[in-house]
């Protein structure tokens, strides 16, 4: 427990740094946006190396295994996210960043909020990789269903979500099979700190011009970015008390169906696509990080509870 809150205070602080720098000294962009994804490249292979040795050996039945956990992140919260922006933002740029975001993998976070509630953390990764290897499916489907009246390149989404990805997974394999990752332990969480700061520096130095410029739209996607984060969050627990689900599986649930990469979303749309797609990203890295420290207080208050009971 110990470990998990001084992941979660330095990763909040970096966080913080990394938004106020991008507010304050935007002059650096173009650095941060040639290095978001190699940055986004290093947490995820970092992150992956926590997975145990064979994990990903069986894909298929991995993914069977996973469909609940891509029920929740696409059909539920990806569609609602794609829905409510397709009616209610009008400026194309915007809507292109929600769907960028209703179509990531769910956010990295779950594994340290997994075990703040207990979940069994073979269950955490076992969601987590569904969710990433349904990203590999899901997004090229995005694209054709949703991008084919925008002129990009298609290949450069294909070539990006596999380096992002499939690319991580092979890598963190190798590394775990060579036995290196003893090596990488040693400064995991610096790599992680700076790669995080890069990540968000960018994507927030890229945004400060056209927040300044505050519009109905933004209002509406930081609405539905507070409507798919805590109001979720209470509308999954009511369902799952109602259907007498235990904690821990409703716990499980409401993480994949309120939590989602932003950061991976805000690397693609500065990269594919133009600078106004990877406002939406932002504003809802912003409300993921206000909701993932108060539902770390909310499980905390929660397992002191029944604790006591």
């Amino acid at each position: 427990m110990v470990i998990s809150s001084s992941v979660f205070n330095r990763s909040n602080l970096i966080f913080l740094i990394a938004l106020i720098c991008g507010i304050t000294l935007p002059q650096g962009f173009r650095a941060g946006k040639t290095l978001i994804l190699p940055a986004l490249m290093v947490i995820i292979t970092i992150t992956l190396l926590k997975f145990p040795r064979g994990f990903f050996r069986h894909p298929g039945s991995l993914l069977y295994s996973s469909i609940k956990s891509n029920v929740m992140n696409y059909l539920v919260l990806g569609n609602f996210i794609i829905l409510a922006g397709a009616f209610l933002i009008r400026k194309q740029e915007l809507w292109v960043g929600m769907v960028l975001i209703a179509a990531m993998p769910s956010s990295l976070e779950i594994i340290l909020l997994g075990n703040l509630s207990r979940i069994e953390k073979i269950s955490t990764f076992t969601a987590l990789a569904g969710t990433y290897l349904g990203a590999l499916l899901i997004i090229p489907l995005v694209g054709l269903c949703f991008f084919k009246y925008i002129h990009l390149n298609h290949w450069n989404i294909i070539v990006v979500i596999l380096g992002l990805i499939l690319l991580p997974m092979l890598v963190s394999r190798i590394i775990i099979e060579k036995e290196w990752d003893n090596i990488i332990k040693e400064h995991e969480e610096t790599a992680i700190d700076c790669s995080s700061f890069i990540v968000f520096y960018a994507i927030t130095a890229n945004s400060i011009n056209f927040l300044m410029n505050w519009s109905s739209d933004l209002f509406i996607i930081s609405l539905i970015a507070f409507i798919s984060t805590f109001l979720f969050y209470f509308a999954i627990r009511q369902a799952g008390f109602y259907f007498h689900g235990q904690e821990t599986n409703i716990n499980m649930f409401i993480l994949l169906g309120t939590m989602k990469d932003c950061g991976l979303a805000g690397g693609i749309a500065l990269t594919v696509f133009n600078q106004e797609a990877a406002i939406p990203p932002l504003i809802f890295a912003i409300f993921t990080f206000i909701y993932m420290n108060w539902l770390r207080y909310r499980f905390r208050h929660i397992i002191n509870d029944s604790s006591n009971n």
